[in-house]
């Protein structure tokens, strides 16, 4: 049996910030995950605070309490506490180390209730928020939980979408059948909506800029595909996601399906490649600049797709393309300012110009940039990550 510190240790995210000073909250914490009724037993050691906001690492004596207080629901309650708060726990793992915070946009489903209820359920190492009224909820875990949970909610998503489609065709199928006639009545005469029922569709939901991306570098493979099956394509972007309708006569729906099933590998293989980087910039007036810079370094990477966000340039490649393409973009931009720089020098009157010469960390040269790794997105606005690093300690 393993009975290493790792294997008796589970990361408790959802611990109130602002209630009691640290060393309080860790001595509840403590006495919550000793109770019964929270499946708990002996304490061995906490780690609180850690790197992570709002995050703990406990380590039990024993593994099988470990093991035991997965399976409970937790919710911390205190007579100092002003509420009761919802404790999302999981088992500890090197994964922890790279903890992402995102938001999920809904709005593409129905049932949001049921739906976060279930998600939470699929993804216990996925700490997810109450529903707002934007019909969006912020989530946090673990990089590889989070991407979990974009895949459950893709594949949800499709089956939604799937059910739609079924549920349309069966009514004009039966629109069809009240209209029949008899060879005695005639033929009935044509029309365009009995033309549209000959038709069938399927729909396949990809990340925005991945599709983009696929328009920008792999167009011709991905019109390759459409042709080699003789199907036709028509795509509705809704924020985050984009749909790929595929469609195809009735008379070769086998091709239809074997294309789906074709296009959704060959967006698998090429998506696991791609990597993103973010520019970020400080000020409005910034933008212009970064993408004029992000313009010109883009001739050299023509596998890379740069999209401004809001705050934030999107830089979508291979991941050594796009570490590189960050890397001339930043060069470019303190090239710019030491050019900036000589000419205030020699220019009368140029006493304040700081912020352009020294950036926000008052070290000379330095840019107000930073960059971020965020290997996929999710279905949502303004879902890129932050990810932070921390190592394992005692306090």
């Amino acid at each position: 049996m393993d009975r290493t510190p790792e294997a008796r240790t589970i990361v408790v995210s959802g611990v109130p910030q602002h209630e009691l000073d640290c060393r309080r909250m860790a001595d509840k914490l403590v006495i919550h995950f000793q109770k019964a009724k929270s499946a708990g037993g002996d304490v061995e050691k906490i780690k609180y605070p850690t790197s992570i906001k709002g995050v703990a690492y406990i380590t039990f004596e024993e593994k099988e309490v470990a093991d035991r207080v997965l399976t409970v629901e937790q919710l911390l309650a205190d007579k100092e506490l002003e509420k009761e708060y919802p404790l999302t726990v999981y088992r500890f793992s090197e994964e922890v180390f790279c903890y992402t915070h995102a938001e999920v946009d809904l709005s593409l489903f129905s049932e949001h209730e049921k739906l976060v209820k279930e998600l939470r359920t699929r993804n216990r190492a996925v700490r997810i928020s109450p529903l707002q009224a934007n019909q969006r909820v912020q989530v946090e875990g673990p990089f590889t939980a989070i991407k979990k949970l974009r895949e459950d909610l893709l594949q949800l998503l499709e089956t939604s979408q799937r059910e739609k489609s079924v549920t349309a065709r069966d009514r004009r199928r039966e629109r069809q059948s009240s209209r029949a006639v008899t060879p005695e009545q005639g033929a009935a005469p044509f029309s365009s909506e009995t033309d549209a029922s000959n038709t069938e569709a399927c729909l396949i939901w990809l990340d925005t800029n991945v599709f983009r991306y696929i328009q920008h570098v792999h167009k011709d493979d991905f019109d390759w595909i459409l042709k080699k099956h003789d199907v036709q394509a028509t795509t509705q972007v809704e924020g985050e996601l984009t749909g790929v309708t595929l469609k195809k006569s009735y008379q070769g729906l086998w091709q239809l399906e074997t294309a789906k099933l074709e296009m959704e590998q060959w967006v698998s293989n090429v998506q696991s490649r791609l990597h993103t980087e973010m520019i970020h910039y400080e000020k409005d007036f910034e933008e212009e600049k970064f993408l004029q810079a992000c313009k010109d370094v883009s001739c050299g990477f023509p596998r890379v797709l740069f999209t401004p966000v809001e705050g934030h340039i999107d830089i979508i490649g291979n991941s050594s393309d796009c570490y590189l393409f960050c890397q001339l973009v930043e060069m470019q931009m303190k090239s710019s300012l030491h050019d900036k720089d000589r000419w205030l020098s020699t220019s009368p009157g140029a006493t304040d110009m700081s912020y352009y010469s020294t950036g926000r960390t008052g070290e000379p040269n330095s840019l107000p940039m930073t960059m971020n790794s965020d290997m996929h997105r999710m279905p949502g606005n303004n879902l890129y990550s932050s990810m932070h690093c921390d190592s394992w300690s005692e306090r």
